[in-house]
């Protein structure tokens, strides 16, 4: 099954392929934002979508100066400051691309699939196939929407849930200085991956034991520290602007249920929402299981439990349209499905499997995965 569903894949993402443009339409350029284009990708094939595209272009303009030398990187970009923390896979495609602006974008575009790919195979880990359990688990883990959402935009929650599952494959099997380098290197993919040092906080009541996790949260927090020193010498105080992504616990959560649920009573599955209420209905379940069943000693549930934190004070652009925070709480996401192995009764564990991963449609749909066009 899993070799079925990745040769599904595989088509799936070949669809976005053009002759000319290569895989470019998986970054989403936009129309409305080609005149500020960086001049290395300026006169380049690119395929362009109407509108202002979406963020994977910033992050493909970084790539081409990922030390963000060049003014122009600066005026390319919607958020400069914001977009600049999150460097890390920026500068995987410039490494993968050798510096050549056209070869940067189209490893910045395929570095999600070969993501995928590698997180499948790590996946076989925790669900290997040889239960129809574990066969649901991994289709449901590699084709959750959040991680579909970044193969199809080029993000960066999927490479991030990659070394996330590293990081925390580390931790158990007793590795801790190589998940806490992991879970550093993620924290310049992105800011809440640092989140990931929960899976870290295996305390024995000793001296030496506190100070060695003490060290190793240093070690996770040191690369993000470092590069926000170097932004600080760019930007200014202009770098800790945040957009209201934070604000106070289930206010901007809550608003997006009630909006939602109006919207679908109104108009039905044709409504515009139907694909957010999927969405919230993952989330909430997933973090309902991971509330109500608490296991401190599992370093998967330390995982998921910090991101349910994490979703509870999330702001209103996180819940907005269709909810970007399906990405990036794809770690308890990742850790719900783990977590799921633990219950035996099949009256429990089929409605949660399929409850908490309803949002594998949404994901689906963005892929264009062949028979969800017409119903979904």
């Amino acid at each position: 099954m899993p070799l079925a569903a990745s040769i599904l894949f595989a088509w799936s993402a070949w669809q976005f392929h053009d002759s000319q443009t290569g895989f470019s339409s998986l970054v989403i350029f936009g129309e409305r934002m080609k005149p500020r284009l960086v001049p290395a990708i300026r006169d380049l094939p690119l395929a362009f979508t109407p509108g202002g595209g979406y963020d994977g272009q910033f992050y493909a303009q970084m790539a081409t100066d990922p030390f963000l030398r060049d003014p122009d990187i600066d005026r390319s970009l919607d958020q400069a400051p914001f977009r600049a923390r999150r460097i890390l896979f920026s500068w995987t495609a410039y490494v993968a691309g050798v510096g050549k602006p056209a070869r940067i974008v189209q490893a910045y575009a395929l570095q999600n699939i070969l993501c995928w790919f590698a997180l499948g195979l790590l996946a076989l880990y925790w669900f290997p196939p040889n239960t129809a359990r574990h066969v649901t688990l991994w289709v449901a883990t590699a084709f959750a929407g959040g991680l579909l959402w970044s193969v199809r935009a080029s993000l960066a929650d999927g490479p991030s849930l990659l070394l996330i599952a590293l990081g925390t494959l580390a931790v158990e099997r007793n590795r801790p200085w190589l998940s806490a380098a992991l879970f550093g290197i993620g924290g310049i993919g992105r800011e809440t991956n640092v989140l990931a040092a929960a899976a870290q906080l295996q305390i024995k009541r000793t001296w030496e034991s506190i100070w060695r996790l003490a060290l190793q949260l240093a070690l996770i927090a040191l690369p993000l520290l470092i590069w926000f020193d170097y932004l600080h010498s760019i930007y200014r105080s202009r770098m800790f602007t945040a957009g209201g992504i934070m604000a106070a616990p289930l206010e901007w959560f809550l608003w997006r249920w009630q909006g939602v649920v109006s919207d679908v009573a109104a108009a039905g599955w044709q409504a515009e929402s139907r694909f957010s209420l999927l969405i919230l209905v993952s989330l909430s379940v997933q973090a309902l299981f991971i509330a109500v069943r608490p296991r401190w000693k599992d370093p998967w549930w330390r995982l998921g439990c910090a991101y349910l934190i994490l979703m509870l004070f999330f702001g209103r652009p996180m819940w907005d349209s269709d909810p970007s925070a399906l990405r990036v709480l794809l770690p308890m996401n990742f850790a719900f499905n783990v977590l799921l192995r633990q219950v035996e009764r099949p009256y429990l564990f089929w409605p949660l499997v399929v409850a908490g991963n309803v949002s594998v449609l949404f994901g689906l749909h963005l892929m264009r995965f062949p028979g969800t066009t017409g119903w979904l």
